[in-house]
């Protein structure tokens, strides 16, 4: 079996890898986007109830109803928190995949010219032979020639 064939399986594994890891960095980087959209609903809900109370509180309101909107404002900004700490890991990891992806880029590229290089040398060694097997046929034929001019 040639040298650039006993390549294809691992060249194959390689593809498989950075397919993957070109997968898992889509997929997490989709997770960002709907975790950012997440945390723009969660400001845009605190603004709007925030704005109701306002509402309501020219009519006033009770001490009661102030303490539950601070309460519930409270609750609203530590989920944002919260929010912007899970964005932030999600991002960690898109880094941390993104090298993982770019790593098996690099070794995807490798295997590619490894099996060229020996695609190449296999070629000039198929060519070397078929200009032997042309010589061969060659002198043969001219020593055939040769025989038939002497009789």
């Amino acid at each position: 079996m040639k040298r650039s064939e006993r390549l294809k399986p691992i060249m194959a594994l390689a593809e498989q890898k950075e397919r993957d890891a070109a997968s898992a960095l889509g997929f997490l980087k989709n997770k960002i986007d709907a975790e950012e959209q997440k945390k723009i609903q969660l400001k845009e809900y605190g603004l709007e109830y925030h704005q109701q109370i306002i509402e309501s509180g020219k009519q006033g309101v009770s001490g009661a109803t102030l303490r539950r909107h601070y309460e519930f404002m409270t609750k609203l900004n530590d989920a944002s928190h919260q929010q912007n700490g899970h964005i932030e890991e999600l991002q960690e990891q898109v880094s941390q995949v993104q090298q993982y992806w770019l790593g098996t880029q690099g070794k995807l590229k490798a295997f590619e010219k490894l099996v060229e290089k020996a695609q190449k040398e296999e070629q000039v060694i198929q060519d070397k032979q078929d200009q032997k097997v042309m010589d061969e046929l060659s002198s043969q034929a001219y020593a055939r020639r040769l025989q038939s001019d002497n009789f």
